[in-house]
């Protein structure tokens, strides 16, 4: 201990009286110990630690499968739900979830809130406890039971002030009394896979008041989740449903008819499976950008060790063995990184901050990400590996030259032996920056594609914002119809206005999706129930404000009301696919329909077919879409669409003051440009590119500094000969030359190593490309050409300071 406590001494004394080389390198190890300090804290949040559910590792989501429409990951129908919970032995508890809009009325401004429709147990699986008052029992899901309800500890605060009386007081929901019985503590969010549409901000619970044992059997809304007995495996309960499916298969027509089964995974998986790939990328990213950062500081200590080779030479002379004097440059290597780690700890925590700040909403899993214990052990064990990675080799080389011939050496101004390893570290931190940067520049790709893919509609100058009118003032469809209509009327009398319409879902909006079966109106039983399309309730002129063009036929009119024949506009992808080289006007369907408050089926004439839109992701077409006239099927939520003749933020204050005009109780929601819906679907690409950029040019200025350096010390050693040369008649070109060819060797080997590497870890990436190969030649071509003129560029001001070389001056010292 005496002897390791005066090498540390030793050591900080040596760090201390070379501040230039301490604050570079330390700055150097910073970048590199935070950034992977930084990822980790991602990489622990979302993928090591489990959901902040209480035994979250017996945590299920239960999905629906219809395997004769090819469907998979399907939400339960009430029927089936109650069915695989009486059944399952090794589910301990199911329960079931449908996330609605609902308006808040009563004290305060209306409010339009997400509010989650529950089964009296849903709450209690995912271990939530309330910080006042109790969860929902049986008796509260009970028809005929008064309605009740928890809030959210957000909504609790900003509506009723944090109010501790809250308890048994009525509030207005829908205009209905509604009694709180609780409000949940302020860490609970619900966390689940984002095809799911359970949004993580809803803010409040209210259970089923139907009995879900008596719902169609095919109408197919609930997302279901259950908790293993103890014991038992994910593998023995998806064992046990697809058992179960097989039964209902053969006791129900409907579930026959539709292939149904059931398939369990683990929640915390299901969870993540989208965003892991992208975690894994980064955090391999980041170890590239480490190991590039220690190659950097590996070569500033070696150009160090020929100032201290004199130093080391003596201390040889005077006893020290090769492993006393390896040890003495590996303990100062390591107070380095330690160092540096304690510097990558402040760069961490900010990077941290800056990852939550750009973090899409949808990645509501990483709303658990903090600097703890765990980040601080990782990036403590990062520092010392990092010591001990970039130490070695130098101190190995400085420790393993003879004495006599340092001393030679020394007097002729050299150091052997060293240049060769310099070289050889630039072309690894070339090789690992080309990874990076192919890396970058994939997802660079990838985002201008999906900038640039045709979503089928026109998000520029749209303003949006949703209405659910009161089920007790707007109890019936007709006086819900006459209310849009009116308004929509409105609306487009609005100076400013250029055209006005209303959907009932829209594009990339997190609100629950309707889709349903369709089929020919004369198909026999067994054909139907094979083929789904999304369904959409629209008002007539919703397709001009999103400038969405006919292909045929006419749009809706206020006159397809509920007192005539129903009718339908379809998208061209249902058009082409059931009348394949036939016109789809004329032709008729059956459909699902929504009217007073009920889905039930009917046949419909086609009457338009439009382009069909992106509704759920930009990468993906999505299924074939069916329009219904809002007359015909009015939905309980309504998403207006304005098209303005300036910018649509414009029009809030005057949209607000029609809206209250009309009914000062009915509240407005998720008032925002169209254009932000776009942007949130291109947001997690966008959060994946930005982070990778960053890494990329970190790992570009890492690599530029290692070259320049390499060929900067080349020149320093090498002045005298230099000098020697333009005596002897060498022109600047001839001197130019030398040192390029010496400076750009190593970044063209690093760049043919790393164009390899990068070829085969790329496909790694392919779940996070759109439009892009893996192998993109361009993109690698690009990337090449772009660290060649890097490397150039680096070598520049060595290169000018060869051709000052005074030969006078170098003849002299030779």
């Amino acid at each position: 201990m005496a002897t390791l406590w005066q090498d540390v001494r030793y050591g900080m004394r040596m760090l201390a009286k070379n501040p230039g080389f301490t604050v570079v390198a330390v700055l150097t190890l910073a970048l590199g110990i935070g950034a992977n300090a930084a990822i980790f804290g991602v990489l622990d949040a979302v993928v090591l630690k489990p959901l902040p559910y209480p035994q979250a590792d017996r945590l299920a989501l239960i999905w629906t499968g219809f395997k004769t429409a090819g469907q998979a990951r399907v939400p339960f129908s009430g029927p089936d739900m109650v069915d695989l919970k009486q059944r399952s032995r090794l589910l301990r508890d199911i329960g079931g979830t449908w996330v609605g809009s609902v308006a808040f009325t009563g004290t305060g401004e209306p409010e339009q809130i997400k509010v989650g429709f529950v089964t009296d147990n849903f709450l209690s699986i995912l271990g939530a406890h309330p910080a006042l008052g109790r969860l929902f029992v049986p008796h509260d899901g009970v028809k005929g039971a008064a309605p009740t309800i928890i809030l959210s500890d957000g909504l609790w605060r900003r509506r009723f002030g944090a109010d501790q009386q809250i308890l048994g007081r009525s509030i207005r929901v829908d205009g209905q009394a509604v009694i709180v019985i609780g409000v949940l503590a302020p860490t609970f969010r619900l966390i689940f896979p984002e095809d799911a549409n359970i949004p993580p901000d809803v803010q409040a619970f209210m259970t089923f008041r139907d009995d879900l044992a008596q719902q169609p059997r095919d109408s197919n809304y609930l997302r279901v989740i259950g908790q293993l007995v103890p014991g038992a495996t994910i593998q023995q309960a998806a064992a046990e449903a697809h058992s179960i499916s097989s039964q209902l298969r053969a006791e129900y027509v409907v579930d026959a008819r539709q292939g149904e089964d059931f398939e369990i995974l683990p929640l915390q998986e299901d969870t993540i499976r989208d965003i892991r790939p992208a975690v894994l990328a980064l955090f391999a990213g980041v170890g590239l950008v480490l190991l590039i950062a220690c190659a950097n500081v590996a070569s500033l200590l070696l150009s160090r060790a020929g100032v201290r080779q004199r130093e080391i030479a003596l201390r040889c002379a005077l006893g020290a063995t090769r492993g006393r004097i390896v040890r003495q440059l590996l303990t100062e290597s390591v107070l380095l990184s330690l160092l540096g780690g304690a510097a990558g700890l402040i760069l961490g925590w900010w990077g941290m901050r800056w990852l939550l700040a750009l973090r899409p909403k949808s990645l509501a899993v990483m709303e658990t990400v903090s600097f703890d214990f765990r980040v601080l052990g990782y990036a403590f064990a990062v520092s010392l590996l990092a010591g001990i990675l970039f130490g070695v080799a130098p101190a190995a080389e400085s420790s393993g030259a003879g004495l006599m011939g340092t001393l030679k050496a020394w007097g002729k101004g050299v150091v052997p032996g060293r240049g060769r390893f310099r070289s050889l570290l630039v072309m690894s931190e070339v090789a690992l920056g080309f990874v990076l940067l192919i890396g970058s520049g994939l997802m660079i790709r990838t985002f201008v594609r999906l900038v640039d893919v045709d979503t089928g509609f026109h998000a520029d100058h749209v303003l949006t914002f949703q209405l659910t009118p009161p089920v007790t003032r707007y109890a019936k469809d007709e006086d819900r119809v006459h209310l849009i209509y009116q308004l929509t009327r409105n609306f487009s009398a609005l100076p400013g206005v250029q055209s006005a319409g209303g959907v009932h879902r829209l594009p990339f909006d997190d609100y629950v999706n309707w889709y349903s079966y369709y089929w020919l109106d004369d198909s026999p039983p067994q054909d139907q129930n094979t083929l789904l399309a999304d369904h959409r309730a629209i008002t007539p002129g919703f397709f001009r404000s999103l400038g969405v063009p006919l292909v045929a036929g006419r749009d809706f009119e206020e006159s397809d009301d509920a007192t005539r024949r129903r009718v339908i506009i379809v998208d061209e992808l249902l058009a082409k696919r059931t009348w394949p080289g036939e016109s789809a006007v004329g032709k008729k369907l059956n459909v699902e329909v929504y009217t007073n408050g009920d889905f039930s089926r009917a046949a419909a004439d086609v009457v338009g077919v439009v382009k069909h839109l992106k509704y759920l992701q930009l990468t993906d077409d999505g299924r074939p879409q069916v329009y219904e006239p809002y007359a015909q099927s009015p939905r309980e939520l309504l998403a207006f669409t304005l098209l303005s003749k300036g910018q649509p933020e414009a029009l809030v204050s005057v949209i607000r003051a029609e809206v209250g005009k009309f009914d000062k109780d009915l509240p407005l929601s998720k008032v925002r440009p169209l254009g932000e819906y776009v942007r949130q679907a291109r947001a997690a690409t966008r959060f994946t590119m930005l982070l990778a950029g960053a890494l990329a040019v970190l790992a570009l200025v890492l690599a530029s500094i290692g070259i320049y350096g390499v060929t900067a010390y080349s020149v320093s050693q090498r002045r005298n000969e230099i000098g020697i040369r333009m005596a002897l008649g060498a022109q600047p070109s001839d001197v130019v030359h030398l040192v390029l060819g010496q400076g750009m060797a190593p970044v063209i080997a690093g760049i043919s190593l790393g164009f390899a590497i990068a070829w085969l870890l790329a496909p790694a990436l392919s779940s996070l490309l759109f439009g892009v190969r893996p192998t993109d030649l361009p993109t690698f071509a690009a990337v090449a050409a772009f660290l060649s003129s890097v490397g150039l560029l680096a070598c520049y001001v060595p290169v000018r300071r060869a051709m000052r070389v005074d030969p006078i001056v170098a003849l002299r010292y030779e």
